[in-house]
């Protein structure tokens, strides 16, 4: 296990904690971390890449992989899921009207697969 100290925490300038707008933060640590099997840099696409013309992406984190299991878990879990049209997230058997412009819904249809409010821990996870 390496551990490092946060020196700086810059949290997006448009971050609203009531509606979770722009839930995003760069960390600069105290020390570089080095690459090694165990560590790895995170793949970013082009970007030119249009997020509207894909079907598909993986979402990660530390959330809790069944529903009410109450705490999260110790490894970082990752998952393909489909890109969900916002219309059809937001009709009144989903979200309600509750994903905005500026968000992805991503997950299953038929559910079990999802960052969705299934414990603490992953929701706005980072899709990938």
């Amino acid at each position: 296990v390496e551990e490092r100290t946060i020196r700086q925490l810059k949290v997006h300038e448009g971050y609203n904690r009531k509606t979770q707008a722009n839930d995003i933060a760069l960390l600069e640590l105290e020390q570089p971390v080095e690459c090694s099997n165990y560590i790895q840099l995170a793949c970013l696409p082009d970007a030119s890449l249009r997020v509207s013309e894909l079907t598909n992406c993986f979402v990660s984190g530390w959330g809790a992989t069944t529903e009410g299991a109450g705490r999260p878990t110790d490894k970082l879990q990752e998952a393909k899921v489909h890109l969900i049209d916002t219309n059809m997230c937001n009709s009144s058997g989903w979200y309600k009207g509750a994903i905005q412009s500026h968000n992805l819904c991503a997950g299953h249809p038929e559910g079990g697969i999802d960052t969705c409010q299934v414990g603490p821990g992953d929701n706005s996870a980072p899709a990938l």
